[in-house]
C-alpha cells in the first residue's frame, strides 16, 4: 500500500508519518494492515516540490490530507493554504485519474456555528471539505473528513496547537 500523508512535518502528519513506519516495520500490528503488504509512505510537505505531488499522486493509494495553514501571518493566508492546496491536491489526483479514498483533516471551527460562527480559518477549512465532498461526487472517490475538536501529543507545542500542551507547560515552569 502506498499512502501519501501531506503536511507530513506538522504536529498530526509527523505523529502518523512515526505511526506508519512503526506498521511498516513490524514494530506497530495493532493498525489491521496486512503484514506481507509493503507499505510505502509517501511525505509531502510545503518545503516539498510540486514535481514530488504529481508523482505521489499518480502513485498513491489512499491520501492524508493534513497540510493545512493554522497561525497565518495574514488572514488571506487561510484561505490559500486550506483550500488553495487542497484544490492542487485534487487536481493532481484527477489529472492522473486517481480516484483513490482521501481523508480530510478538518476542524470543528467548519460548522462555522456558536462562537466559530465568523472565523476566517473556519470558512476556510468549510471550504476545503466542501471542495473534497464535490470531487468524492464527480469523481467516486471515498472522502472521508474528520473534524477534530482537540488534539494532544507528542510535538505538541505550548502556546501553540493545544490548551493542554500550554497547561502543563505552565505548571512545569510554576
Amino acid at each position: 500500500m502506498r499512502i501519501l500523508v501531506t503536511g507530513a512535518a506538522g504536529f498530526v502528519g509527523r505523529n502518523l508519518v512515526e505511526t506508519l513506519r512503526c506498521v511498516a516495520d513490524g514494530r506497530d500490528r495493532f493498525h489491521g494492515l496486512d503484514s506481507t503488504d509493503e507499505l510505502i509512505i509517501y511525505e509531502y510537505d510545503r518545503d516539498s516540490s510540486l514535481e514530488e505531488l504529481d508523482r505521489y499522486c499518480a502513485d498513491c493509494d489512499f491520501v492524508f490530507n493534513l497540510a493545512g495553514v493554522n497561525r497565518p501571518k495574514d488572514t488571506s493566508e487561510f484561505m490559500e493554504g486550506n483550500f488553495g492546496f487542497a484544490s492542487v491536491l485534487l487536481d493532481t489526483l484527477r489529472k492522473h485519474g486517481n480516484a483513490c479514498p482521501v481523508m480530510l483533516s478538518s476542524s470543528q471551527q467548519a460548522s462555522l456555528t456558536g462562537r466559530f460562527g465568523n472565523s476566517e480559518y473556519g470558512r476556510s477549512k468549510k471550504a476545503g471539505e466542501d471542495l473534497f465532498l464535490q470531487y468524492g461526487a464527480e469523481t467516486g472517490a471515498r472522502v472521508l473528513v474528520y473534524r477534530f475538536p482537540n488534539l494532544f501529543g507528542k510535538w505538541c507545542r505550548p502556546n501553540y496547537n493545544s490548551a493542554v500542551a500550554t497547561f502543563c507547560n505552565a505548571v512545569a515552569n510554576d
